[in-house]
């Protein structure tokens, strides 16, 4: 594919952080465990770390905001422990990271760029490729999660690009043509106009509030042969000045959400519909019975309107038109309200057996990072969640339907200093790898029959 070549400026950005870690550094603030595993801290003192993902060389590539990517490397010397590496210093990078091969994906609040990156010698192009321009930069979330779509050989053919709203209850994400809380397609094996126009990508899904976290699962095919289906988290919006709703019912309410879809790679069909703005999930319907009682009779995941504003009576979206699945597809599973998942992985073990990975029992579940509440109480999230795939809405030993790997040990003390897991990635070892934005750590779960960071 042809593209444009154009000069990004970057701004000056000092970089002081160390260049090397030990092993054996703790985490900056207390964590609890779940039994059977272990987690090591890689590195500390990082820049607001955010997305991650693994090269073909082992290396741990991470958004530093503010910074740029940096790259991590498993070293014996001068001691045992990791390399911090400056890949590209560029303060406009927000979150999205992929790779593949040579070429490095990587989202502002703007744009898409690509790389030319050397995994051997962790070196990219000092000029980058403008591959997508004219994403919504003006909202409350300019993250725009990157995630590379492959065909049955593995090639790369594409690329999906996720935005967020414009406000927390963006009335505008109604139309899909609107380009806010939704996820768009961009072919990249073709050749085509350069660089490529947001408007002009095709909307896979749209009504996702902040379609933060993407995951391809593997499993039975559905759909058309050329289809695939794509796991995405969504953290709800904040319904506290919706009318009717009371302190106590937006304290439980709405739950967080994994949207499951399934769509074309070449199809032109019309996107489905996730619900942002007019309807939410009930996580606790029975929040307060007396102040909002008319959610007490149904179901957790049942559907809910916030009865938004619209051009005349007839076209409000209530709770039954929220209900109808030919207007709004319900989430396929829910997590307690405000925990604010970022990322999802499934774990599709490289390996028969490692040591050092996570259980092989858990081979196809979906991983779950909780940045954490910030106007719940008593606070909630703060961790990584395994969630067993396909859901089937409960998991042994937990109401929630899901458990706990990881957790800040005192949620009464959070958000303050607490672990806020953000991005997510497998290595080839299959161990867990996680960024932790708050308090600037890399970290690791695994098996804690062997403890290696």
């Amino acid at each position: 594919m042809r593209f444009l070549l154009l000069v990004f400026s970057v701004l000056p950005t000092t970089i002081t952080a160390q260049l090397f870690q030990p092993d054996n550094v703790g985490f900056t603030t207390p964590v609890t465990v779940a039994p059977g595993l272990a987690a090591s801290v890689i590195f500390s003192n990082l820049t607001t770390p955010r997305g991650i993902t693994v090269d073909s060389q082992r290396n741990i590539l991470v958004v530093e905001r503010g910074v740029g990517i940096t790259a991590f490397s498993r070293v014996a010397s001068p001691s045992s422990g990791w390399e911090r590496t400056m890949v590209i210093a560029n303060d406009a990078f927000t979150h999205g990271i992929q790779v593949d091969g040579k070429a490095l994906y990587v989202s502002t609040a703007s744009d898409v760029l690509s790389y030319t990156y050397d995994p051997i010698t962790k070196v990219a192009s000092t000029t980058p490729t403008s591959l997508i321009t004219g994403l919504p930069a003006d909202g409350e979330l300019t993250t725009h999660t990157l995630e590379l779509v492959r065909d049955n050989t593995g090639e790369v053919t594409a690329i999906l690009v996720g935005s967020g709203p414009k406000t927390n209850i963006d009335i505008t994400a109604r139309d899909p043509a609107s380009g806010r809380s939704q996820i768009r397609l961009f072919p990249l094996n073709t050749l085509q106009p350069s660089p490529l126009k947001w408007d002009n990508g095709r909307v896979v899904a749209y009504g996702i509030r902040n379609p933060a976290g993407f995951t391809f699962p593997t499993g039975p095919s559905i759909g058309p042969i050329d289809s695939k289906t794509l796991l995405v988290v969504e953290n709800g919006a904040s319904i506290d000045n919706v009318t009717g709703l009371t302190s106590k019912f937006v304290n439980d309410n709405p739950a967080d959400e994994i949207e499951s879809m399934v769509f074309s790679l070449t199809g032109t069909s019309s996107p489905p519909f996730f619900g942002f703005p007019d309807c939410s999930t009930l996580w606790n319907p029975k929040a307060d019975p007396a102040g909002v009682p008319q959610y007490t009779s149904l179901p957790r995941g049942a559907q809910f309107s916030l009865n938004l504003p619209t051009i005349t009576p007839s076209q409000l979206r209530g709770d039954a038109w929220c209900q109808n699945s030919k207007n709004n597809i319900s989430p396929a599973f829910n997590f307690q309200a405000h925990s604010v998942p970022l990322d999802i992985k499934q774990y599709q073990p490289r390996t028969v057996s490692s040591l050092l990975g996570l259980p092989t029992a858990w081979a196809q579940d979906v991983f779950v990072s909780f940045h954490g509440s910030f106007d719940r109480t008593p606070p909630t999230g703060y961790g990584v969640v395994h969630v067993p795939y396909p859901f089937s809405g409960t998991s042994i030993g937990s109401a929630l339907g899901y458990t706990f790997l990881i957790q800040a040990a005192d949620l009464d003390s959070c958000p303050g200093k607490c672990l806020r897991p953000v991005g997510l990635v497998f290595g080839n070892d299959n161990r867990l790898y996680v960024s932790s934005d708050a308090t600037g750590e890399l970290f690791v779960l695994q098996s804690a029959a062997t403890i290696v960071a």
